[in-house]
């Protein structure tokens, strides 16, 4: 056993704890990793500040918790695989982990294992930091990553381990961009829905890459139009970070091919892509690049997309919200600006089946 013990609330309560002194600047363990985050995520200092203070859950409420240790079943033991494309993710899986078994290891992701050491570090070793994972049969596994990897890691577990994996997923947002829509109005979504793109410089499942707008071709462009503002305003105070080769050359050739297929509005380094017709379903690389789609009615989009959408942003009447729900039935919902700060209430891509997949 770990030296952890004790029950899940108070394991998870000594997390929380570790979490609240990574999020305060001013303590020891919050100076050191706003010293050693950016060069392990490769956001920039204003990214990474923005994360901890923004997106890492610090202070559940009493129902939310309730929920997490219902979300999972309780385990001897229990595994955690960590990835690196959103680096707060570390605490919710750890949680998640720590709410089912008194026994948890974590292998952190080997390009980003600074968060997974600070969790580590602040709660005194509730949970312990392994090179690799060794789950026995009935042992609880949580992975994340790119679908790819998770393929390898279903043939290299052993039989009767039981597998929670959470893939490649995307955030959608979903709103209603009346005629004559109010200058305030329309300035607030497109600066709610900037900071949701602006988090994690879109890497994670929750990034949104698509939105749909509900409204006539005037309203999309005077939408697009404000998110590009919204989008190069916010980059003044959270610079974006460093981009690989492949990502910054995947950016290219998304702008210049459609370019030639919708319209384009720059957007600092990133930018707004705008089909007015509806037709092209074209999904941005990342690095804040996100694409709109005008449609009169969101449905059919959503349901190309349902296997992929892990979380829809919506802004409108309770008939917009209604339609989401209808169509992406397992998508964590939340209002526009409030994709990036989901409630620490399970896990957040609610896709895969909460029992996890048997071995």
């Amino acid at each position: 056993m770990t030296a952890g013990g004790g029950d899940r609330s108070a394991r998870i309560e000594r997390l929380l704890a570790a979490a609240r002194r990574i999020a305060d600047p001013e303590d020891s363990v919050g100076r050191r990793a706003r010293s050693v985050l950016p060069s392990s995520t490769g956001l920039s200092p204003a990214g990474v500040e923005y994360a901890l203070v923004q997106c890492l859950e610090t202070h559940p409420s009493p129902g939310e918790l309730r929920a997490l240790h219902a979300s999972v079943t309780p385990v001897l033991r229990a595994h955690v695989l960590l990835s690196a494309n959103v680096f707060v993710a570390a605490h919710r899986a750890i949680a998640l982990a720590l709410s089912s078994a008194a026994e948890v290891e974590v292998r952190a992701s080997r390009r980003e294992p600074e968060m997974a050491m600070l969790l580590h570090q602040a709660s005194d070793g509730v949970f312990r930091l392994v090179e690799e994972l060794a789950p026995l049969p009935s042992d609880h596994v949580w992975a994340y990553g790119h679908d790819a990897t998770l393929r390898t890691l279903r043939g290299d577990l052993p039989a009767g381990v039981v597998l929670h994996a959470h893939g490649d997923g995307m955030g959608v947002a979903v709103l209603r961009a009346p005629t004559h829509c109010h200058g305030s109005h329309l300035a607030a979504t497109a600066r709610a829905l900037a900071h949701d793109v602006v988090a994690f410089d879109q890497r994670g499942c929750l990034s949104p890459r698509l939105a749909i707008v509900v409204g006539d071709v005037d309203a999309a462009r005077d939408f697009a139009r404000a998110l590009a503002r919204e989008l190069a305003s916010l980059e003044e105070t959270v610079p974006r970070g460093a981009m690989s080769d492949d990502e910054l050359a995947s950016q290219i050739w998304y702008r210049e091919t459609l370019r030639f297929v919708a319209e384009l509005f720059p957007a600092g380094r990133g930018a707004v892509t705008l089909d007015v017709a509806g037709g092209v379903l074209a999904v941005p690389p990342g690095g804040r690049i996100i694409h709109l789609i005008r449609a009169e009615d969101p449905a059919p989009v959503l349901e190309r997309l349902r296997p992929v959408i892990a979380a829809v942003g919506v802004g409108g009447p309770p008939e917009v919200w209604e339609a989401v729900r209808a169509q992406a039935p397992r998508a964590r919902v939340s209002a526009i600006g409030m994709m990036q700060r989901p409630k620490l209430d399970g896990p957040v891509d609610r896709r895969p089946d909460p029992a996890g997949e048997v071995l």
